[in-house]
């Protein structure tokens, strides 16, 4: 699933080349798309005309908002992806939503082989209400104080869990976790209320480190994630630890990485270099 790094790509490219352009028609090719719509859901046919005035990243979500307060909040989900193609480029049968702009020829797609991502058609308001409610705060904002009083207060989960819980931070997934317990030294079954205050501020300076580096080369292209020009990211050159069993550590060359299931998911670490 692509992460706080890759949606922040996304975000990024579309930003610089969309913000500010007028809808010409916006539909779905799937009607999939149509049956995840929330009661309250507006219609394609409403953004006709609407000046896209912002793009915005909360957690893994993309937040579409319009002139007028209609809004779109885009989940790109396992194989999700939100990209600019040139008209005359055929769609595949994964292609299930297009969106066209005035004066503008690339035209916007959203992709998804898998079909579990999903684009609401909500007014803004709806759509902040949804999402506030639902994550915690955004990893690379948050501050140190309130950073550790989540660590204490939530001290039960093990520190992977509670990493991939998006009510404590909104953002971070299987990947990033896994790479910011590896740089902080500490392993990812440990409770999250066992870290020494020195352990869990490795643990913030770690999660601000490998995400600014990860949006840095265009996230991580492990399996489907492409950036809003169809390039894949550079950051799975670095991984340390994520999908490398049985491989040797590259920082202390002795240890092999090992993987357990934690919170239902694959955690790889070095058992050397975390405690």
């Amino acid at each position: 699933m692509p992460e706080l790094p890759e949606v922040e790509t996304v975000v990024r490219g579309l930003r610089s080349t969309l913000e500010g352009k007028k809808i010409r028609q916006f539909v779905f090719l799937s009607p999939h798309l149509q049956q995840k719509q929330p009661a309250m859901a507006l219609r394609p046919q409403d953004y006709r005309g609407k000046r896209l005035r912002e793009i915005r990243r909360r957690g893994k979500m993309i937040i579409f908002n319009f002139e007028g307060g209609c809004g779109l909040l885009i989940h790109l989900k396992m194989t999700g992806q939100l990209y600019l193609a040139d008209p005359k480029q055929p769609a595949d049968k994964h292609t299930h939503a297009r969106m066209t702009f005035a004066g503008f020829r690339p035209e916007l797609r959203f992709r998804d082989i898998r079909k579990f991502g999903f684009v609401s058609c909500l007014r803004e308001p709806d759509i902040w209400q949804k999402v506030n409610s639902a994550l915690g705060p955004e990893p690379l904002s948050v501050g140190w104080p309130e950073f550790w009083d989540l660590i204490k207060k939530h001290g039960k989960k093990r520190i992977k869990g509670w990493l991939l819980d998006q009510k404590l931070v909104a953002g971070i997934g299987n990947i990033y976790s896994d790479e910011i317990l590896f740089r902080a030294g500490v392993r990812p079954d440990r409770p999250a209320g066992s870290l020494s205050r020195a352990e869990a501020r490795k643990v913030f300076r770690s999660i601000r480190a490998v995400l600014r580096r990860a949006i840095e080369l265009k996230g991580s292209s492990v399996s489907d994630f492409v950036d809003s020009t169809g390039q894949k990211g550079r950051f799975q050159t670095e991984h340390r630890v994520y999908d490398r069993e049985g491989q040797p550590c590259r920082r202390c060359r002795l240890a092999l990485i090992q993987r357990k299931k934690i919170a239902g998911r694959s955690s790889f670490f070095c058992p050397t270099c975390q405690k």
